[in-house]
């Protein structure tokens, strides 16, 4: 299971979002954030398609948390506007997973932190960065990582 969390960004020229958070997997900056997160079980195989996806809050029945794994790059999930907010994806059995894929929108995280879980309980941080680039984001978890 992995799942993400967020701060709200602050405007710039385009929404940007400085998070620092953590519950569930991805501590992201949500101010309307656009993320397809995606976890590989193997080269290029999106286990986290489909899956069940459960956010902290929606901005509106807009942009429900499903987008973020409904493999559609024309569709997001968005959080209210406060601080912080989680994205959590069951994928519905433990995994092997060797990274993950997260494309933003115009809003992203800065700083965020990716956790997985095998109970939604008990959770264990694989990733955390304080230099988010935005934009389509690889990210490698350490070997043996399951969830």
């Amino acid at each position: 299971m992995i799942s993400l969390v967020a701060e709200r960004s602050r405007p710039r020229a385009r929404r940007r979002t400085p998070a620092l958070g953590a519950v569930l997997a991805l501590l992201a900056g949500l101010l309307g954030l656009g993320v397809q997160t995606i976890a590989h079980a193997a080269a290029d195989t999106n286990i986290a398609l489909g899956a069940e996806a459960t956010a902290s809050s929606v901005e509106s029945a807009s942009y429900p948390a499903s987008n973020a794994v409904d493999g559609d790059l024309t569709t997001r999930w968005s959080s209210a506007w406060s601080d912080p907010q989680w994205l959590q994806v069951d994928l519905g059995a433990d995994a092997s997973i060797s990274g993950l894929t997260i494309n933003w929108e115009a809003a992203f995280a800065v700083a965020y932190n990716i956790e997985v879980s095998s109970d939604a309980t008990t959770w264990t941080q694989v990733y955390s960065t304080t230099s988010g680039a935005g934009g389509t984001e690889n990210i490698s978890v350490p070997s043996g990582t399951t969830g």
